[in-house]
């Protein structure tokens, strides 16, 4: 089924092809209440709508900017709003016929609707009675607002509260047993937004002979006005209303939209008017006038000049013939050439008293490519002219080569290039030239001539040519080439990450694992990563522990937190572009950690005569002690294992001695792994 768009401004450029019919809303806001409109979106909807009738339900969402929780909810109406029975609707149908209207489409036993002309033939033209009653009866709502309200599609909020921020929602009434839907409209409204309406802008007039055209931009207040009063003036003091009917938009089904609004007046000859445009809401509101334009109507010229001939005897000048009919001489006062580079200007005079009785005249300083038109001078200020005609030299000048080009290419392999445009007149467009290497003749990508300063390429991204070349050629309308352009290096993005590293060697150190590698063969390397992983299982994360950014800087001398362990490192090479290699061949290398010094082992020997004993005590830093061994010997050199005390042993009390004889001991520690310690040595003499 085809339907006509009406320009229904609470609905939003409304259609009735949706899936699910819906209830739409607007609301305006005053000082003092809110109004509130709204319609169903589909013609049986809108039936059960009218049957059953519309709740309108009240949430106060805010209160003085604090939001109002819970939200406070209200039901404005206590029973459903319906349209008015018909008996109600004789005084206001006797004033306005658009409530009359509403009337014959809501409670009539038939309606046939008459086909004007114009937009309004659109409008009316629907085949269906249920699609005539439906559509005609929005129109008319959106003249009359208390129709609006008689009908039940309007209603207004008289209890709302400055500062107070609202959310109005209109539902149908339908019984529970009613297999339809029809979705709830809601639309927020308050008091703060209340704003002055505007003036209607862009009026503008166009007088001709016998009439005076006037426009407007409503695409700009659409959603304010729904339709136009246009107004007359002949002191632009005293005005009067000129249309009867409204005037508004019907947008049409074929795609296509308007800008802005149209009325012509008929007006005679010679005379002066003023002439002024004021909006109209769907809530029966008016906007002030706006701004006045005035003008007056005057006879055309009723003759037109044609150019018929025109021959060019150099390659800088030309003859032009026109016909223009004898009978026009008197009323003109001679004709104008004009000159443009395009057939749609912009126009310049070149020639211009030229008289009456005039038919040919020559032109001098032709430029590459002209566009000239005759224009007929009416004595009463209106002109005609012909229409254009092209006068074109022999060329064989070709173009500038374009400059200006820059360029760039992404890792999808799109170059995007660009120049600055030439200003040749007679530029048809240009030629892209392409090359992977600079020295060879460059290939021609475009099949014909190009007409933009923008071109995208598509080539391979991955290959071994890390720049593309680019040359371009402009090409006048008479195929005339320029000289190639300035050639355009472009530099792929780097795609292929850097070979490998290779790890060379490394060594163990009682201090930690100093690792060579040699580096990554590749020219464009940026930096070197060594990472290591503890322990020998392969889900245990790799942690970067250096990176080199001089090439040549390739060992690396690992001594931070290590513990006696396995340790794996691999090596990672990164280029200039960010794109890392493959990790390097790991090596394993076990640390058994470092041996301690004797310094870092501290044994006293204590005698105690009374009780016949020397005391050793000893402490050690934090290690992992599996044994303690202590040596004694009459001599330093002598020393011999005397004992092997457990890993709890904090001393020994050493009772096998003879008085008057120097002892000396040692002690050795057994660590984690059979790392064993050096001989902590002192004398004690007893």
């Amino acid at each position: 089924m085809k339907h006509i768009l009406i320009i229904f401004i609470l609905m939003g450029n409304l259609t009735w092809s949706q899936e699910v019919p819906s209830v739409q809303v607007i609301a305006r806001p005053l000082p003092n209440k809110t109004m509130l409109r709204w319609a169903v979106s589909d013609p049986l909807a809108w039936k059960q709508g009218n049957e059953y009738g519309f709740l309108i339900e009240r949430a106060t969402i805010a209160r003085n900017n604090i939001a109002v929780v819970p939200i406070e909810r209200q039901m404005l109406v206590t029973y459903p709003l319906k349209p008015q029975p018909l008996e109600a609707w004789t005084t206001l149908a006797n004033q306005d016929q658009n409530a009359a209207v509403m009337a014959q489409a809501l409670f009539g036993d038939s309606f046939e609707v008459t086909t004007p002309g114009s937009d309004m033939g659109q409008l009316y033209a629907i085949n269906e009675e249920l699609e005539q009653r439906f559509t005609i009866a929005l129109l008319a709502a959106e003249q009359n607002f208390e129709a609006a309200k008689m009908a039940g599609w309007g209603f207004e909020d008289n209890s709302v509260i400055t500062g107070e921020k609202y959310i109005y929602t209109i539902t149908v009434a339908l019984p529970e047993e009613s297999t339809m839907q029809i979705k709830e409209g809601t639309v927020y409204a308050s008091t703060d937004l209340y704003e002055k309406l505007p003036l209607p802008i862009g009026l503008a007039a166009t007088f001709g002979d016998g009439f005076a055209q006037l426009s407007w931009n409503f695409s700009l207040l659409q959603k304010i006005y729904t339709n136009y009063i246009v107004e007359r003036s002949e002191d632009n003091v005293s005005f009067s209303q000129l249309n009867g009917l409204p005037i508004f938009n019907a947008d049409k089904t074929d795609g296509t939209e308007s800008l802005s609004l149209y009325y012509t007046d008929s007006i005679p000859n010679g005379k002066s008017y003023y002439y002024r445009i004021k909006g109209k809401s769907a809530f029966n509101e008016t906007s002030e006038a706006s701004e006045v334009v005035f003008g007056g109507a005057k006879k055309e010229l009723e003759f037109v000049p044609r150019i018929s001939r025109k021959e060019i005897p150099t390659d800088t000048e030309a003859i032009l013939f026109w016909d223009f009919d004898e009978k026009g001489n008197e009323r003109i006062s001679g004709f104008e050439l004009q000159r443009g580079n395009t057939d749609q200007g912009p126009f310049e005079v070149v020639k211009q008293g030229i008289p009456p009785e005039e038919r040919s005249t020559r032109v001098q300083n032709l430029k590459r490519i002209n566009y000239f038109k005759i224009i007929a001078k009416g004595k009463n200020g209106l002109d005609s002219e012909s229409f254009t005609t092209m006068v074109q030299p022999v060329d064989s000048i070709p173009p500038k080569p374009p400059v200006g080009l820059i360029g760039k290419m992404d890792t999808t392999g799109i170059v995007t290039i660009s120049w600055d445009k030439n200003l040749e007149e007679d530029l048809a467009g240009y030629r892209i030239f392409r090359a992977n290497n600079p020295k060879v003749e460059f290939s021609e990508v475009t099949n014909e001539t190009f007409k933009n300063e923008i071109f995208i390429d598509t080539v391979p991204s991955k290959n071994l040519n890390q720049n593309i070349y680019y040359k371009i050629q402009a090409e006048d309308q008479r195929y005339n080439r320029s000289e190639h352009s300035a050639m355009l290096t472009i530099v792929k993005p780097d795609m292929i990450p850097p070979s490998p590293a290779v790890l060379k060697k490394f060594e163990v150190t009682e201090e930690g694992i100093r690792i060579n590698w040699i580096p990554s063969s590749s020219t464009d390397i940026a930096s070197h990563s060594l990472y290591r992983r503890a322990g020998n299982e392969a889900e245990t994360k790799w942690v970067q522990i250096f990176e080199s950014v001089i090439k040549t800087d390739t060992t690396f001398f690992d001594t931070e937190e290590l513990e006696r362990n396995q340790y794996s490192y691999t090596v990672v090479a990164k280029d200039s572009a960010g794109l890392e290699s493959k990790p390097s061949d790991a090596i394993n290398v076990f640390w058994n950690g470092k041996t301690l010094t004797e310094d870092e082992i501290k044994l006293i020997g204590t005698v105690n005569r009374e009780l016949r004993f020397i005391n050793l005590s000893w402490n050690v830093k934090d290690e992992e002690v599996l044994e303690y061994r202590l040596y004694r010997g009459t001599e330093e050199n002598n020393l011999k294992l005397y004992k092997s005390l457990d890993k709890d042993a904090k001393g020994f009390n050493d009772v096998d001695l003879e008085i008057n004889s120097n002892y000396s001991y040692g002690l050795q520690l057994v660590l984690n792994g059979g790392r064993v310690s050096v001989i902590k040595k002192i004398n004690v003499k007893y």
